[in-house]
């Protein structure tokens, strides 16, 4: 247990619910004890444990308990039943604004903060001159925080939570509030400076998570959903909204992948084809990918490799179960991480849009593989439906369906991918 930093074992939060105010009085001097109230259940069974230096991500729906389990930890609430246990020094950023007083100056509040902490004033003198520097607000710090800007608030209160030099660190959404460059610099140094510390963010920044988390826990309605790498948290994630906006059940409406397409060969081994298992698919289902292939633009052979400016083919086997029209057809480049490279739609071509009946086609789309850095690729394969390139029904969303190697024949890449310069010039200046 050493190693363990937070630790919950079937930790739930319930709150009661009542229709009017009156009904709470009702209750409390009914002389049977009639039961007014309903209880909402903020977090059920929630179990996890996080080891100590992990950078650990928490990501869900509004609602769905992610702020109510980290003020648990925190030690603002108190659970309903269950236990937690945290083993170090805890700083935390839950909402905007706690712990201040609107009516101190930033440099009061500072002091107000810190003491909250646990940092005694002789430390806090020793450390203001690095807190107003990180904090970077001006003459802003002798103001009244009433007067501050959202970004403000998280700029002093971020500085504040990090000269503890904690433990362990918690952030609820705080830096989203933040300017770009105030939530680089908050990243470096929670990446360069803190690397001993234990980390939990709850966002809604998917870039984020996948980027600086080392394990993701998904919340979904007070329960612990799905835990795992960023990349298989994001995709569960993603998926499960997608669902819940089309109304989906995975386990109906599934293509038989068992019947064969006219005129294709049955389960030959090495041909490349990838079939769409249901749990990798989300969208109003209407039209489903079955199973997808890369091959070579000019040999027709499938392919595990590509090179920078090679010709390929991505072909997908598409069942529709009504009659459609307006269906357009796509894919997403991914990084190792989860990160989107690059992609397209039909919707950018001279035939945008394609009309169906119910049956089973092969769709073919043919593109360049583009001059990024060699790595391994994952595609994600879309099916929509509309004549907005960014928003339209998503009919079929298969995620990370195939795998590729790119290949680069260029001596460096700079960045995710090479973007040339056109002309140098110098000049002397006299």
């Amino acid at each position: 247990m050493d190693d363990i930093a937070i630790k919950t074992n079937r930790l739930c939060k319930g709150y009661r619910l009542y229709n009017a105010h009156l009904d709470r009085v009702k209750e409390t001097f009914h002389p049977f004890r009639k039961k007014y109230h309903r209880i909402h259940h903020a977090l059920q069974d929630v179990s996890l444990e996080i080891r100590r230096g992990e950078f650990v991500g928490i990501i869900g729906r509004n609602g769905s308990g992610k702020s109510t389990l980290l003020q648990i930890i925190s030690g603002v609430l108190q659970s309903t039943s269950g236990s937690v246990e945290v083993n170090g020094t805890t700083s935390a950023l839950l909402e905007l604004g706690a712990g201040f007083n609107p009516e101190f100056s930033g440099r009061e509040n500072v002091y107000l903060n810190a003491s909250i902490l646990g940092i005694s004033r002789s430390d806090v003198d020793n450390q203001f001159s690095d807190i107003e520097s990180f904090a970077d607000i001006g003459t802003f710090i002798d103001q009244p925080v009433k007067t501050y800007s959202s970004g403000m608030f998280v700029r002093l209160a971020f500085a504040v939570a990090v000269s503890v030099r904690p433990q362990i660190l918690i952030v609820d959404e705080a830096l989203a509030v933040g300017d770009i460059f105030f939530q680089q610099k908050c990243i470096r140094y929670m990446e360069e400076e803190m690397k001993e510390c234990t980390k939990v963010l709850v966002t809604h920044d998917m870039h984020a998570v996948m980027n600086l988390c080392n394990k993701v826990y998904v919340l979904d309605q007070g329960k612990l959903g799905f835990e795992g790498s960023p990349i298989e948290s994001v995709e569960y994630y993603t998926k499960a909204m997608q669902n819940e906006l089309f109304k989906t059940n995975s386990a109906t409406g599934d293509p038989d992948q068992s019947k064969p397409f006219k005129g294709e060969a049955s389960e030959h081994h090495g041909d490349g084809w990838s079939y769409v298992d249901k749990e990798d698919r989300a969208g109003a289902s209407e039209i489903q990918i079955v199973k997808a292939r890369l091959i070579s633009g000019l040999k027709k052979e499938p392919i595990m490799t590509a090179l920078n400016g090679d010709l390929l083919r991505l072909e997908m086997i598409v069942e529709s179960t009504a009659a459609l029209d307006s269906v357009l057809f796509g894919y997403i480049l991914k990084d190792r991480v989860g990160n989107g490279i690059c992609g397209d739609n039909t919707l950018s071509m001279v035939t945008p849009t394609y009309n169906f009946k119910s049956g089973r086609y092969i769709v073919s789309l043919i593109f360049k593989w583009p001059d990024i850095a060699p790595d391994n690729y994952l595609m994600t394969l879309g099916v929509g439906q509309g004549d907005h390139p960014l928003h339209h029904v998503i009919q079929c969303w298969a995620h990370n369906i195939i795998n590729i190697k790119g290949l680069n024949d260029k001596e460096a890449v700079h960045g995710i991918f090479t973007n040339p310069i056109i002309e140098c010039e110098v000049a002397t200046i006299e």
